[in-house]
Parts: structure tokens; sequence; C-alpha cells
């Protein structure tokens, strides 16, 4: 399996600058000062699929699972899960890239995916999963 990271082109940093002024909620987290988890929806997932290919795209967050703020500067990446059964996700792929916010998953075999998000701070600290999104390939 090969994946192509994408990182935002200039149109989506200002857009991207917009959405980090408005507070997001947090996706989980525990109380040890993890990274709330980037936001990922069904609209924004799978955004460009292919026979045997799909990429999900997110938004960082902003905030921290205990509401400290969180800078674009603090996220040290990204790890994407995933599978093929509900609630078990034994692949991923790290993002070691606190800028990006899309990925693209290429030689997938037929199924349906099951696809989880979490962002990690500079200091390692990974966020709980993000919502579920769900694409048939």
């Amino acid at each position: 399996m090969t994946f192509r990271r994408v990182v935002r082109s200039s149109v989506i940093e200002i857009l991207m600058a917009l959405v980090m002024t408005v507070q997001l909620a947090a996706c989980g987290g525990g109380g040890n000062g993890a990274d709330s988890a980037a936001v990922v929806t069904e609209n924004s997932v799978a955004t460009e699929v292919t026979a045997s290919s799909a990429t999900l795209a997110w938004v960082a967050p902003v905030a921290r699972a205990d509401a400290s703020p969180l800078s674009l500067a603090d996220i040290g990446g990204y790890r994407v899960y995933y599978g093929t059964t509900e609630g078990d996700y034994p692949n991923s792929i790290d993002i070691a890239d606190g800028s990006a916010d899309q990925v693209t998953l290429t030689e997938l075999p037929p199924g349906t995916y099951y696809f989880v998000v979490t962002t990690y701070d500079m200091d390692g600290r990974e966020s709980e999963y993000s919502s579920k999104v769900v694409k048939t390939i």
C-alpha cells in the first residue's frame, strides 16, 4: 500500500486560518493533556475515490481535550487508523506534519473501510480517535 501526503494550498491555508478562529469541540480525549482529534466528517472523507484509493481530509483541532488552546505549531502530526471491521483499526499511517490536512490511501483492495484520525503534539501525546467515517471501495 502506498500513500501520498498532501499539504494545504494557499487558499486552504486562508480558509484554515478562518476555521482556526472558531472553537471546535473536542472529539474525546483523556485528562492527560492529549490533543483533541482532528475533525473528520463523512463529507470530507473520500472526497476523491477511484477503484482502489480514498482521500481523507480533516480540520486541525484548535484546543486540547482539556480545552486549553492548541496552535498548529504545537501539532506534531496525525495518525490515520483504518480497517475493514468497525472498531478494529489494525492499519495506520503516520503523517508527521502538523500542517497536513489530507492523505490519499492507494492500492486498497475492494471492501468497506472504517477510518479514524488522531492528532499528536510535539511531545508525542496522542488524542482519542475522531468520529469514524465509512467508505466502500
